[in-house]
């Protein structure tokens, strides 16, 4: 999806003006990027650290409607996210996942059964599509679900909505946009505005954070998308009014066998009954989520103890029979979302759509959902379009995001596929090769070197030498933890794992990025402190 030059290239294009510098690599900046560039526009995309190292890592996975927004009559963002969701089924099948869901209604539920029925009535209506939900037998609950507390079961509903790896799909959208033009500099952070005599923002200054050098970039508008970041970067620009209060999500991950569900299940919290998920990935059962205001630090969030417990108890209450208990919890995380703050007491009640506001030279994006980051790309480079000069803005295409798949699109049969034409792959690796890599896996064939790269480096993972020289070659790698946590995703999986196969690693990165042993040292020294904040031992007090 990038070729191996693509940081080079960024950094000898700082010289020339852009039209619109992109300040954030999350699902919105990449976004914003991948429109502007698709319409033309000379776009530069500045991420401060890696391609969803944010809140685009660290989300539930689920690209959905929002079925408790309509509790709350936030009905525009529902159909959006419906819409938005429904189109990404059809345009990256093999990034965007269709996902059935089964929500047990039990007796003495605070929100009754017939309620929910209601609301996935309107949620069907609200799609385009085909979705529609149904009724499942009491044999076919315990074939979704087995393990699940049937005993004050009053009614059981079936519905559809879809999932993706996150961060996968954030890196598919900057790859989209630079394979359209667009120049994309991670590791690189704004330092301040450039200004003209008049005072107006004329660029930015940044440091490249790998070189240390300083650069000072020109631009007729810089776009702020740093996700939970923008007040910081606004207190960069002289704007001191905050507006964002982010919440904080955590969730943690099961290993498959203590749940082999079948469909992803939403039940009640026993605490409060705010609706908590236990989704069946590949690699093992995702819990989620939490939602309290966060006051912590921003960059490295942690799930707390409490939340951990609150999770683990709605699993134990609906899956009594599992066993579940803290020592089950293979890994933890927290996300921070950029929610906007409208006062409200309780962060669920907040709304989840965006807003757009311009002040000072630079427009701010902030608010809306990993679903929903194509309409609100294309409302940001709509606004940016009259902010712009006219000779500029006049030359822009419309806007065409709507039909255009992402890049690394695969064939829908790539697993097999990739098995026929190297049987000895084995099914574990050939699917982990398609789901990760998606048309990159064809390339991590051709630089294999030798059936013993085809084979997974450790015993319990499905990671090969082959996937990660794919990574390297072509994913925009530029630290070991881009590869581990936001690449191959081991990080986020198995992270004891992913710190026992870093020994395999060394000469790969050696090989293909010629790192020295000195630079191996000291990222495998901050690789394993990231990790800690994915880990059961890294769950805060």
């Amino acid at each position: 999806m990038f070729h191996r030059h693509w940081r080079s290239i960024a950094l000898a294009s700082l010289s020339d003006p852009f039209d619109l510098i992109v300040v954030g690599g999350g699902i919105t900046g990449c976004g914003v990027f991948m429109d502007a560039a698709q319409r033309g526009l000379r776009v530069l995309l500045v991420e401060r650290d890696d391609i969803a190292s944010g809140t685009s890592s660290r989300s539930s996975k689920l690209i959905h409607g929002g079925l408790r927004y309509l509790k709350q009559m936030q009905l525009g963002i529902t159909r959006s996210s419906c819409r938005e969701r429904d189109r990404m089924l059809a345009l990256n099948p093999e990034l965007v996942l269709p996902l059935r869901f089964l929500y047990p209604a039990n007796e003495g539920d605070r929100t009754p059964g017939w309620t929910v029925d209601l609301g996935l009535w309107v949620y069907d209506r609200l799609t385009r599509g085909s979705h529609r939900h149904d009724h499942p037998t009491l044999e076919e609950v315990r074939q979704l679900a087995p393990g699940l507390d049937l005993e004050r079961l009053e009614r059981a509903m079936v519905y559809g909505d879809a999932l993706a790896d996150d961060a996968r799909l954030t890196l598919a959208v900057a790859a989209t946009g630079f394979a359209y033009g667009g120049r994309l500099l991670t590791r690189a952070e704004i330092l301040e505005p450039l200004r003209d005599g008049r005072g107006a923002v004329r660029g930015v200054r940044l440091e490249d954070r790998e070189s240390g050098r300083l650069h000072e970039v020109e631009a007729s508008l810089v776009v702020n998308a740093a996700g939970v970041w923008v007040d910081g970067l606004r207190r960069r620009f002289g704007l001191t009014e905050p507006r964002l209060r982010p919440s904080r999500g955590s969730h943690v991950v099961l290993p498959a066998a203590r749940l082999p569900l079948t469909a992803a299940v939403t039940v009640p919290s026993p605490d409060d009954q705010r609706p908590v998920f236990l989704i069946p990935h590949p690699e093992g059962i995702l819990v989620g989520t939490t939602d309290l205001y966060h006051d912590g630090p921003l960059d490295d969030p942690r799930a707390s103890r409490r939340e951990v417990d609150y999770l683990l108890r709605a699993v134990t209450r609906h899956f009594p029979a599992a066993g579940v208990g803290p020592g089950e919890v293979v890994a933890a995380f927290a996300g921070l979302r950029p929610i906007l703050d409208t006062r409200a007491e309780n962060p669920s009640e907040a709304s989840r759509e965006e807003d757009l506001w311009q002040e000072d030279g630079l427009l701010s994006v902030a608010g809306g959902k990993l679903t929903t980051w194509r309409p609100t790309a294309e409302e940001t480079v709509d606004r940016a379009l009259t902010l712009l000069p006219r000779e500029r803005a006049d030359r822009a295409a419309p806007c065409r995001t709507g039909g255009t798949p992402l890049a690394g699109v695969a064939g829908p049969r790539l697993e097999e596929d990739l098995l026929a034409v190297r049987p000895e792959l084995g099914a574990e690796v050939s699917s982990a090769l398609a789901r990760r890599l998606r048309g990159a896996a064809w390339q991590a064939l051709t630089l294999a070197r030798g059936e013993r790269e085809l084979r997974p480096l450790l015993d319990g993972v499905d990671l090969t030498a082959a996937e990660v020289r794919g990574h390297l070659a072509s994913g925009a790698v530029v630290r070991l933890e881009d590869l581990l946590l936001r690449r191959a995703r081991l990080g986020l999986w198995q992270p004891e794992a992913a710190r026992a196969v870093l020994p395999e690693l060394a000469p790969l990165f050696a090989d293909e990025l010629g790192w020295s042993g000195e630079r191996w040292e000291r990222e495998e020294s901050s690789t394993i402190a990231a990790l800690e904040a994915w880990s059961p031992e890294g769950v805060a007090a």
